[in-house]
């Protein structure tokens, strides 16, 4: 056994390690269940597999019981969080991945896995094995020898760290079996090891480097110069004794180990083909081929997951380099006889008003691509150092396949397919009927997972693409790709255009599985030459209004500055926090309140809550308010105008919000302001194209509102949407008690933050909050409130205990928005989802709606050859460059087909405003 290897892992620290890495981007299956412990696990182990090749391998995990520990000191790790709710589960599979790899998993009751590890170090030194430990816990260091190294995973799931005798003297200054007694000084706060009061690294490392052990640091405590450092030792030192005792791994413990089981063998396959497949880890399958290789020729692998798995193997793939007319034109043959196809663009800028196509690839069945260099400079010489057959011009190209993509007949699949329709359009080529987006498809399974290709090939095909880093260099230089090899940008161009054409399968099966396809066939596949369109046009920007707007501000903030000074005493930054915490809190005496690292919170939640103290304080949030829209939008806007359209050209994104809204930025519309007065006025400079044009502004009228009462069945609320009733007032009526004539500004007020503050399932302490009064008196106007409008009680009870037992919430539609966190204990994580759970019923079915209406009005204009066109999509409204000539013809349409896109029990209003600049026709 001499010279061989044994691993051993610490399972609960590798565990929490990938749980907590992936915490702000959650791993989940399809169906929501969480993996992200189980994958950085499993990356984590196959990862040490293939670097280090073990002779053998154990885990050890911890007891769920109290340990030796809690005996001696009854608060030990008191101060740990309980085990998240959604890691609890993934604990189990770990524990079912790790049987099927046939390694041995020891858990001792009473002992801790540091102590099941280093028991087993020091057997596997006894035989004279090198033993590596693997584990993020620093405790485990004190067991490094020349035979037993550590490795620490880093902060990627493939990154190892390597931590030995010389590893441990340059990051630490002394050998691995002083570690003990460091630990006995600073203790170790995620085990409520207390050790010595005041002592840090900073200074536990010198005196661990000049005495050496805790019982020779006081053996010499007369030696030590600095009396506060005598003095902490001495009123600390049972805790520095009682901290050594518990941070020494207990190497003896009574635990019989079997080398004969941790011997490294192959895997049980039949096991690992089920919990791969339940767990999606379809990027993981390849490795673990090249691993586990048994005796057959093919592996096992290959044989268990074939083509239920869809495993994508280049080098059965077929690529061809269409490098001539007459190759051109056989494709375009080829793809004229076929039903649909897969078309990919490679270019050399996002900027689809300023870009440059290097090729096009396409694909109609799967493994076998076709890939078309294309010379977008008529005057240069070949772009790929070939012969001038190695490409097509531009020209030759639109001769050839602009049939072929206005083809109404034949259905276009692609990957983000708004970015190359703009580029088809940027050179005069339509693409019509297109039918398919991966992209998107994946978007409508799970809105929360990745939806890059490259995610997708790796969960879905178990494939990691060319990456376009590996073709155009590590700067990400798109304009490098006229630079590439011919070959080289053929292979990831078709390889592009093969893996969309395998996700589209992929895909579409799972669509029709979850019952997604209304979802994506009807409101997100057709919404994307929609947007596309809305891009193309843009709306004009009237720079001189912007201008002048800017000016005014200036003149708001210089006075508002005076003002603040004045108040201050002195001159300062209004702009640092630091310098404004001591003016208010320092120089000034406000109540304090959020703390952060570098003080009191001066963010507008902490600003408004100091509301009323004094003075300054409004001035403060009335020069951020003028700060904001003059930096944001007043001075930022102009800089966006499109040169060569005199427009603004905002990007609209399907795959960013949850809620199946849309959102946009460059710039981002959604955030144009409208709830103030200053605010509104940049809507002022948003005007038509010509003086042959006017605004249109269609906006939903109380959208979520209705929906919430379409959906929940109240009779009160429909009844007061029948009758038009102003909906805040007879709320107010009916929560006050007074007759709707007598309802004042300040009930009306009350009422419509309730409405709405409903919606997003509000409690006292929030309406407290927004209205500004006490939390009981906040708390007697919900209850009124749900005594009067019952079943929006029952609505949102229901809402709530349908996502705690289906693990997501949906719409009218079936839109699904995944609550990975429904059920967790964490009482602040579980209400966030509750509260989710209510509104993504409402929102996403308005967001539904407004879709479908862009899709049908789209469609109208193109049927009528309009000379209108749809330029914006801001909430719930939808903003027209309308020609004058037809504006009285337009606008009972537009309101038709907003009113009836999704029709319910309850009547949708939509309020049509006409005008020479966004703010006249909103």
């Amino acid at each position: 056994m001499k010279n061989k290897t044994f691993v051993i892992i610490d399972a609960m620290a590798l565990a929490y390690k990938a749980y907590f890495a992936f915490i702000n981007r959650p791993l989940t299956t399809s169906k929501g269940k969480p993996v992200s412990a189980v994958y950085g696990f499993v990356t984590q182990v196959l990862k040490i597999i293939e670097d280090l090749r073990p002779d053998y391998i154990a885990v050890a995990s911890d007891s769920k019981e109290k340990t030796f520990r809690h005996d001696k000191f009854e608060s030990y790790k008191a101060n740990r969080a309980e085990i998240p709710d959604d890691l609890i589960p993934q604990i189990n599979l770990i524990n079912e991945f790790i049987g099927t790899l046939n390694i041995p998993l020891y858990i001792v009751d009473k002992y801790e896995a540091d102590d099941i590890i280093g028991t087993a170090a020091k057997e596997a030194e006894k035989a004279g094995l090198n033993t590596i430990i693997v584990s993020p816990d620093k405790d485990l260091n004190q067991l490094i020898t020349d035979k037993v190294k550590i490795i620490k995973p880093g902060k990627s799931a493939d990154e190892l760290q390597i931590i030995d005798s010389k590893k441990m003297l340059d990051d630490f200054g002394f050998t691995p079996k002083l570690m003990i007694d460091y630990l006995a000084l600073v203790g170790d706060s995620s085990d409520n090891i207390p050790g010595v009061a005041g002592i840090g690294p900073k200074t536990a490392i010198p005196l661990i480097q000049k005495f050496g052990t805790i019982e020779n640091i006081y053996k010499n405590i007369d030696q030590i110069d600095k009396k506060g450092i005598v003095k902490k030792l001495l009123e600390n030192k049972q805790n520095a004794f009682l901290s050594k005792d518990l941070a020494t791994v207990n190497c003896s413990v009574p635990l019989k180990f079997d080398f004969k089981a941790a011997k490294f063998t192959n895997p049980d396959f039949d096991k690992l083909k089920k919990i791969f497949l339940e767990l999606e880890f379809k990027s993981l399958y390849e490795r673990l081929a090249k691993i586990f290789q048994p005796d057959n020729k093919t592996s096992a692998l290959e044989n268990l997951f074939d083509k239920q798995l869809d495993t994508f193997d280049k080098t059965k793939s077929e690529y061809v380099t269409v490098n001539s007319l007459e190759q051109a034109k056989e494709l375009a043959e080829l793809l004229t006889e076929k039903s649909y196809f897969v078309f990919d663009t490679e270019t050399d800028s996002l900027d689809t008003f300023n870009l440059n196509i290097a090729g096009a690839s396409f694909c109609v069945e799967a493994g076998k691509a076709y890939f078309i260099p294309i010379n977008p400079f008529p005057d240069k010489n070949s772009l790929f150092n070939k012969n001038e057959k190695s490409w097509l011009s531009i020209d030759e190209f639109k001769n050839i396949f602009s049939r072929l993509f206005s083809d109404n007949k034949i259905k276009k699949i692609c990957q983000n397919g708004k970015f190359d329709i703009a580029v088809l359009r940027h050179y005069g080529i339509t693409v019509n009927n297109f039918y398919f987006d991966t992209m998107l498809a994946s978007y409508v399974l799970n809105p929360d997972q990745k939806h890059g290709m490259d995610d997708l090939a790796e969960k879905y095909l178990g494939y990691k693409p060319i990456s376009y880093s590996e073709l155009v260099g590590e700067k990400k230089n798109a304009v490098n790709i006229f630079e590439t090899n011919l070959e080289q940008l053929s292979s990831y161009a078709a390889e592009d255009a093969d893996i969309t054409y395998r996700l589209y399968l992929n895909l579409k099966e799972k669509l029709s599985k979850e019952n997604l396809e209304k979802i994506a066939y009807a409101i997100e596949f057709p919404l994307v030459p929609v947007l596309e369109d809305m891009e193309y046009e843009g709306i004009k920007i009237d720079r001189e209004t912007l201008n002048s707007f800017s000016k005014d501000l200036q003149k708001m903030i210089d006075e508002y500055t005076e003002k603040i000074y004045k108040l201050a005493g002195k001159e300062f930054n209004i702009n640092s926090p630091k310098q404004l915490q001591e003016i208010l809190y320092d120089d000034l005496g406000l109540k304090t309140g959020k703390k952060t690292k570098t003080g009191f919170s001066t963010n507008a939640s902490a600003l408004e809550n100091l509301k009323g103290e004094h003075e300054i304080i409004d001035l403060i949030l009335d020069f951020r308010q003028v700060s904001k829209l003059k930096n944001t939008y007043a001075d930022a806007l102009p800089n966006l105008i499109n040169p060569s359209t005199g427009r603004i050209h905002t990007s609209f994104n399907q795959t960013v919000a949850s809620t199946g809204r849309l959102s946009s930025n460059n710039p981002n519309l959604q955030n144009i302001p409208i709830r103030t007065d200053l605010g509104k006025e940049i809507r002022r400079a948003f005007v038509p194209r010509d003086n042959d044009h006017i605004l249109i502004s269609a906006d939903y009228s109380q959208i979520e509102l209705r929906i919430m009462a379409a959906i929940c069945g109240d009779e009160t609320l429909k009844k007061a949407f029948k009758n038009r009733e102003d909906i805040h007032r007879s709320t107010a009526a009916l929560v006050f008690m007074v007759n709707p004539e007598n309802v004042t500004d300040d009930m009306r007020r009350k009422a419509k933050e309730v409405n709405f503050g409903i919606l997003y399932g509000i409690g006292p302490f929030g309406l407290k909050t927004r209205l500004g009064i006490s939390q009981n008196h906040a708390k007697e106007i919900i209850e009124t409130y749900f005594n009067t409008f019952k079943k929006v009680k029952n609505f949102m009870e229901d809402s709530v205990q349908k996502a705690r037992e289906t693990g997501y919430a949906e719409t009218l539609l079936g839109r699904r928005r995944y609550l990975k966190n429904i059920n967790n204990n964490n009482r602040v994580v579980r209400q966030f989802e509750e509260r989710v759970a209510i509104n993504m019923p409402i929102q996403g079915t308005a967001a539904d709606m407004i879709k479908i209406a862009m899709v049908k009005i789209f469609n109208e204009l193109k049927k009528r050859k309009s000379k209108t066109k749809m330029v914006l999509q801001v909430h719930d409204e939808l903003v027209f460059d309308a020609h004058k000539d037809e504006v009285d013809d337009l606008v009972p349409v537009i309101k038709n087909l907003m009113e009836n896109a999704l029709p319910l029990d309850v009547p949708i209003l939509t309020e049509i405003g006409i005008g020479e600049n966004w703010l006249d026709a909103h």
